[in-house]
């Protein structure tokens, strides 16, 4: 049996083949069935599951932050190492400029752009090294005094022995620490797949970004049903009790907004979705650049606080 990916990508292709099909008929007015075709692929999206939306928050086609970095920012320098141990690929980030703005830019890497290389970016899973290099870049955004953008999409922390034996945790703690004390306005976005700990090193801002489908949970899926019922078959189900996608947290008031998806997924218009992305970090820096930096951290404070457990 197919995974529910593959069928997504086989439906969605094959209604694509139809509509090019259709637009290269000769001497017939096609316009009113390809329109229904567009109604079809929409209501096969409109109540996609969760499930559903976590696979396409994992398609290899959808835009990964190198995607984003070129297509929002320009004049990046990059700022490699974390002044302790090495130069972790999964966690990218230095100085940059939006519009006139600069600002720090820091956002895990799943692959390359237009590339598969998931193997050499530890498929966006950070080490300690990473998130080390994580709060360097934090702390020289707090420093200069510039805005921090941060970008997520990771399946969780990389979850090796030598991560642990380095202390993955305590690095972990640190990065949200100091996103959370730094005196600089942070915008988060979370842009595909948003696993545990690995996603709330960079998963925290004053103003808060998040595709359609993505999916944000403290654990996978299929790690949940693992634990429940000793194994993934029912990672569905676990799915709708994580309530993990960009519409279950913008409803929950957890995410201050939220980026609408093509039908089908990002990949279908990346541009496009890339393009509103950077619109709303604009916006939100703009509006956050324009308060005090007391009254600032005060605000942050108090959206903390609203997060704890019996808060």
């Amino acid at each position: 049996m197919k995974k529910t990916r593959d069928k997504f990508d086989e439906i969605d292709s094959a209604l694509k083949e139809l509509q090019e099909s259709i637009s290269r008929l000769e001497g017939v007015d096609a316009s009113e069935l390809s329109r229904k075709v567009d109604i079809f692929r929409e209501e096969i999206y409109a109540g996609i599951s969760r499930w559903s939306s976590l696979e396409l928050a994992r398609h290899s086609d959808r835009p990964v932050f190198d995607d984003y970095l070129s297509g929002i920012f320009t004049g990046f320098t990059e700022l490699h190492g974390d002044r302790l141990s090495e130069d972790d690929p999964a966690v990218k980030g230095g100085l940059a400029f939006l519009g006139d703005l600069p600002v720090v830019v820091i956002g895990h890497r799943k692959h390359s752009s237009a590339q598969k290389d998931y193997p050499r970016c530890h498929y966006g899973m950070a080490s300690p090294s990473g998130h080390h290099k994580a709060v360097r870049l934090m702390r020289l955004a707090e420093k200069f005094g510039r805005p921090l953008v941060t970008f997520v999409d990771t399946p969780g922390a990389y979850p090796v022995p030598e991560t642990e034996y380095r202390g993955q945790a305590f690095s972990i703690a640190r990065c949200i620490s100091t996103l959370a004390a730094i005196r600089t306005p942070v915008v988060a976005v979370i842009i595909g797949e948003a696993g545990s700990g690995g996603a709330l090193a960079l998963g925290f801002g004053d103003r808060i970004v998040m595709l359609e489908n993505a999916f944000y949970s403290a654990i996978s899926p299929e790690g949940y049903s693992s634990i429940i019922y000793g194994d993934d078959s029912n990672k569905e189900e676990a799915a709708d009790t994580l309530k993990g996608t960009g519409r279950d947290l913008y409803q929950g008031g957890i995410v201050d907004f939220l980026v609408r998806e093509p039908t089908g997924g990002a990949h279908n218009d990346a541009a496009g979705v890339i393009a509103e992305t950077g619109r709303v970090i604009r916006t939100y820096l703009e509006d956050l650049m324009a308060v005090d930096l007391d009254s600032l951290m005060t605000r942050r404070a108090a959206s903390i606080e609203k997060l704890l457990p019996g808060r």
